[in-house]
């Protein structure tokens, strides 16, 4: 019975081994797609990549505590024990620093998107005020009247909302 059961806690402590090297192997994946897709936005790489390591970690740091207490028993000496001590310490100091990371890039990611729709609406304020003008610019042509000068100040400003605006997309 006793190795039955120390025979289903390796497997265990091997299968959440493996989910921990799969999540991170997962999270490589995820940031290299994003690269692929935009290798500009290093911020939301480095988050994914980050995310996936801090909950991989915690797989393998269970993973070797099964292995170290559960599985050697009565075998584990002192310098086991060390081992794991400093392996899980290590893990730590990672996992906090990584966390510490992600927090500070999720706090940046949210900058950037209120910052981003500040902007889409800045852009589609000027377009719309663009497109009225050169709707009021039409207007103009079309009328009878002698309104040269104004057709002109109505170009004019077109053209600097033209202007702005190639500046805000950018």
């Amino acid at each position: 019975m006793e190795e039955i059961i120390k025979n289903l806690l390796h497997s265990v402590a091997f299968i959440i081994g493996v989910i921990g090297v799969i999540i991170i192997l997962i999270g490589l994946v995820e940031a290299l797609i994003i690269y692929i897709k935009d290798s500009r936005n290093f911020q939301k790489i480095r988050y994914v990549i980050g995310k996936h390591i801090l909950l991989g970690l915690d797989f393998l740091v269970v993973k070797d505590i099964l292995e170290t207490v559960f599985l050697r028993g009565s075998d584990v000496k002192m310098m086991d024990i060390i081992l794991l001590v400093v392996i899980v310490a290590i893990r730590v100091v990672l996992t906090t620093h990584t966390s510490k990371g992600i927090q500070e890039m999720e706090e940046e990611m949210i900058k950037t998107q209120k910052h981003s729709k500040k902007v889409d609406k800045e852009i589609n304020s000027i377009e719309k005020e663009e497109s009225r003008l050169k709707r009021q610019i039409k207007k103009l042509e079309e009328s009878d009247d002698e309104s040269e000068e104004e057709r002109k100040e109505l170009e004019i400003r077109v053209d600097e909302l033209s202007k702005l605006l190639k500046k805000r997309k950018k």
